[in-house]
């Protein structure tokens, strides 16, 4: 065994898990937006770097792990249980927490939902599993686009479906039994992470962990491809964004003026995009939890991008050492989650 490493863990992902997590708890915290002198907002570094990065690390975090929990497996039954198991304590840990009074849009029932859709992969080879994991990550936002822009024309325009069929909040045991019809909706479509984009995040970290992650071109492979998809999919929308016509259309539909676009667009403050979504322009934004495509696919590439730079430096016996109070922290990740939700329940920041 390695100095620093535990049993039968890999450093790099603890140290990246614990990333996903502080960077959540960062965009909890800290301010997203700054104000100059003369009026013009600029991102911080937290807006810039970790909105929508961090969650959709996360969740792909969860399908690596899943990966590594089942495919020694013999007994696909008992690791369907298992996993069952844990969706379910996910599932109510995310229920009761949404009592907390937080203003954190709570991601367990969603975690947990999505493990129960994941076990059903846990047996399809490692082609066939990367096959699925690019094809729902590239198609599954453009089909939430069609099918937004279906349901709203069904609900009689795009403001009721917006107000009718969405909690606006995180799920709770209340809901389970007064809507649960409504929070079932808001859980796989218009929900802060709905499960027909994030199921896409799962499958990809499924497929991660059917490699050898142990393998420095591995980790390089991660690193550039992810990087490659962040930066173009980010430059062209920030491009897009340059178009008057296209910027124009934008604020119309987020009531964001013109010239705070780009600053917004980059963190998701204050950028609610719900009454574009589906629309022919919505397709070109990055802007982070909007679930539009270029959204998904940067941030689906950051993701990748991390896990690949940290199985790389944690190769290093020195940079394991510095690193250990964060890898340590990647291995209680679900308690550090649950606690900041219910710190800032007890002191909300905002």
């Amino acid at each position: 065994m390695r100095p620093f490493d535990a049993p039968g863990r890999i450093t790099g992902l603890d140290t990246a898990r614990a990333v996903a997590i502080l960077g959540m708890i960062a965009t909890h915290i800290f301010p997203l937006l700054q104000s100059e002198p003369d009026g013009t907002l600029l991102p911080t570094w937290v807006g810039t770097s970790l909105t929508g990065v961090s969650s959709a690390l996360f969740v792909v975090l969860a399908g690596v792990g899943l990966t590594l929990l089942t495919k020694n497996t013999t007994d696909v039954f008992t690791s369907r249980m298992q996993l069952s198991l844990r969706a379910l304590a996910l599932i109510m840990i995310g229920l009761l927490l949404g009592h907390a009074g937080s203003n954190v849009a709570i991601i367990l029932v969603h975690y947990g939902v999505l493990f129960f859709l994941a076990m059903w992969c846990i047996q399809l080879s490692s082609r066939a599993l990367t096959v699925m994991a690019v094809s729902w990550v590239v198609l599954s936002p453009i089909l939430h686009g069609v099918l937004t822009r279906f349901m709203q024309l069904q609900a009689g325009g795009t403001t009721s479906y917006v107000e009718n069929w969405r909690l606006w909040t995180s799920p709770t045991l209340l809901d389970v039994v007064q809507q649960p019809v409504l929070m079932l909706w808001d859980i796989f479509f218009t929900g802060y992470y709905p499960v027909i984009s994030f199921f896409g995040y799962v499958l990809l970290g499924m497929a991660i962990g059917r490699t050898n992650m142990h393998k420095w071109s591995i980790g390089v492979r991660l690193l550039a491809i992810g990087g490659l998809s962040y930066g173009v999919c980010r430059g062209l929308a920030a491009w897009l964004l340059t178009d008057s016509a296209f910027a124009n259309r934008i604020a119309h539909a987020t009531g964001v003026p013109v010239e705070q676009l780009p600053a917004m667009s980059t963190t998701g403050a204050s950028v609610n995009t719900d009454l574009a979504m589906g629309a022919p322009h919505w397709y070109g934004l990055a802007v982070p939890h909007s679930g539009a495509p270029l959204d998904i696919y940067s941030t689906a590439g950051a993701a990748m991008a991390v896990i690949g730079f940290f199985l790389l430096i944690t190769r290093m016996g020195l940079v394991r050492k510095i690193l250990f109070p964060l890898s340590a922290a990647g291995r209680v990740a679900l308690t550090a989650y649950v606690v900041h939700v219910l710190v800032t329940g007890l002191w909300p920041t905002n």
